[in-house]
């Protein structure tokens, strides 16, 4: 007979986070997440984390998502999105983050593997056979899309698990808000 399997929330939100505006600075999109050592010390312990949100713009700015383990500007960078061009005009758009965190090495010096995707929609209706309308997705990785490789941190004390974005214009028209997000212990 087979292992079981199962799938447990963690945490997730029941309030909107801070809009990200006026600023080029890699801020947290929601408050970080203390990640207990009992939970996560474990060779293979898997997590998803999924967020959703929205979105407007001025211009054509670019967006980065991050995940980092600590705080959004001093923890250590698990994974990032490339920079994502979004459309210039776009009132309330959705976007969307999925990452799978795998833990390879307990301990001290353990080591994270975190990958996942960056969807942001255009606000459009989406066309069928074109490009019109199509939301624009980066692959996530500690390098961005490429050269994925696993991230050392220390797994032994209660640590913040912090998803963030970073606007590449300052401009008051470009907000991001996190609307939504689960993290679940996925074994």
């Amino acid at each position: 007979m087979g292992q079981s399997r199962f799938v447990t929330p963690v945490s997730w939100t029941t309030a909107n986070g801070t809009a990200i505006a006026s600023s080029t600075t890699e801020t947290a999109i929601f408050p970080a997440r203390s990640v207990p050592t009992e939970e996560i010390n474990q060779e293979g312990r898997t997590y998803r984390i999924t967020a959703w949100g929205k979105y407007s713009t001025t211009s054509a700015p670019t967006t980065v998502f991050g995940l980092r383990w600590g705080s959004a500007t001093g923890g250590v960078l698990l994974c990032k999105s490339d920079a994502i061009v979004a459309a210039s005009g776009i009132t309330n758009a959705l976007w969307e983050v999925e990452i799978l965190l795998t833990v390879r090495t307990a301990g001290a010096t353990g080591t994270i593997l975190a990958m996942g995707t960056a969807i942001v929609g255009s606000g459009i209706a989406p066309t069928v056979g074109s490009a019109t309308g199509a939301a624009a997705v980066g692959l996530m990785g500690v390098a961005g899309g490429a050269a994925p490789a696993a991230a050392t941190v220390d797994l032994t004390a209660a640590t913040a698990l912090t998803l963030t974005a970073t606007w590449g214009t300052n401009s008051a028209s470009n907000t991001l808000t996190g609307m939504e997000t689960t993290t679940e212990l996925v074994n």
